[in-house]
């Protein structure tokens, strides 16, 4: 798993638009069919001409719906909920990274231990219900979904399609709604919650109650607040019935997570602290540097000054690592087939 980093400007992720095509109009049609006709009738018809060209047409219109037909189904969400060219879209992993990284500040512990090429799949598939939504990127009056993993998607039944983009106020009814808000700022202001219980709503107007989720703010490389993320395992049905999301656990990884920003200026920190020891020994104490005091505060400097050096390099390189994957085009892998399909 990698940190997420953009440089100065966030790539942020917000739902496709498909343009529409607009039909021909029925008159321009028979028109055009018209002046085809008077055309024909005025300059003669050459023998077999008609016959040659419409089966040459024919085949062409053929191939292009075969080749529709093909996209459409390569497209299609194998599952019924969202396609790996939407849920490992680039932009969404690195919206993942930053997940997984704020989840770790505010919680101590990692959501999921995976390398930065299997966690969309990964967080896709979790054995736990993930959504985010924009609540305090630049310009956002109305947060919107950005980011819903297959459990939530089927909690909530919807698609990638219906939900991505959806005003998360639509989650939660009349009656619930002044709870959400509610917990939404506490969450805001202290940078995470746990426990929390609370009703919402699917698409479809099921309601549900969800069980010791926990909502934390997700904030981009330099500490920027961005968004929030929610995360559960259990929900309650209106019977009273509990239910534990189901999902895949990832593949056993032994990837090391990279430092944040934050983790780097705690270093540096640091280092200034020794630093300001080791000038307090000689300067108001009058140690030398030959004393074993000064030589033991000097050698802890060091040694934090190392340990700086070594997150500035893993910092970077993560960096580096994030910024290629926004670039690079979209490989769509699943651990079962074991094959990359490009």
């Amino acid at each position: 798993m990698h940190s997420l980093a953009t440089g100065p400007q966030m790539l942020r992720t917000r739902p496709s638009c498909k343009p529409f095509t607009a039909p021909v109009p029925a008159a321009a049609a028979s028109t055009h069919r018209l002046v085809l006709a008077q055309a024909k009738k005025k300059g003669g018809e050459k023998k077999g001409a008609q016959k040659k060209g419409g089966s040459a047409l024919a085949d062409l219109m053929k191939k292009k719906e075969q080749a529709s037909q093909a996209a459409a189904v390569q497209n299609a969400p194998a599952d019924g909920f969202a396609s790996p060219e939407q849920y490992k879209d680039p932009e969404v992993v690195l919206q993942l990274l930053m997940i997984t990284q704020s989840y770790k500040k505010q919680y101590d512990e990692f959501l999921m231990e995976v390398s930065f090429d299997t966690l969309a799949e990964a967080m896709y598939i979790a054995p736990f219900a993930c959504l985010a939504h924009n609540k305090f990127e630049e310009g956002v009056d109305d947060p919107v979904f950005t980011y819903a993993n297959r459990a939530a998607l089927q909690l909530f039944e919807g698609t990638w399609d219906s939900m991505i983009g959806l005003p998360s106020r639509n989650s939660a009814d009349a009656e619930a709604q002044e709870e959400r808000n509610q917990l939404l700022e506490v969450a805001a202001t202290g940078g995470s919650i746990q426990d929390y219980s609370g009703w919402r709503v699917s698409m479809s107007g099921k309601r549900f109650k969800l069980k010791d989720v926990k909502l934390f703010n997700v904030t981009e490389l330099d500490g920027t607040l961005w968004g929030q993320a929610a995360v559960f395992k259990q929900y309650e049905l209106e019977d009273g019935t509990v239910v534990t999301v189901q999902g895949q656990e990832p593949p056993p990884s032994s990837i090391e997570i990279p430092p944040s920003q934050e983790d780097v200026d705690a270093a540096a920190a640091a280092v200034q602290e020794q630093a300001a020891a080791v000038r307090q020994l000689k300067e108001e104490q009058g140690l030398s540097n030959q004393d074993p005091q000064v030589q033991e505060a000097v050698a802890e400097l060091q040694t934090r000054k190392q340990a700086l050096t070594e997150l500035q390099a893993k910092y970077d390189a993560a960096l580096k690592e994030a910024e290629s994957a926004a670039d690079a085009p979209l490989t769509v892998e699943s651990w079962d087939e074991g094959e990359e399909e490009k």
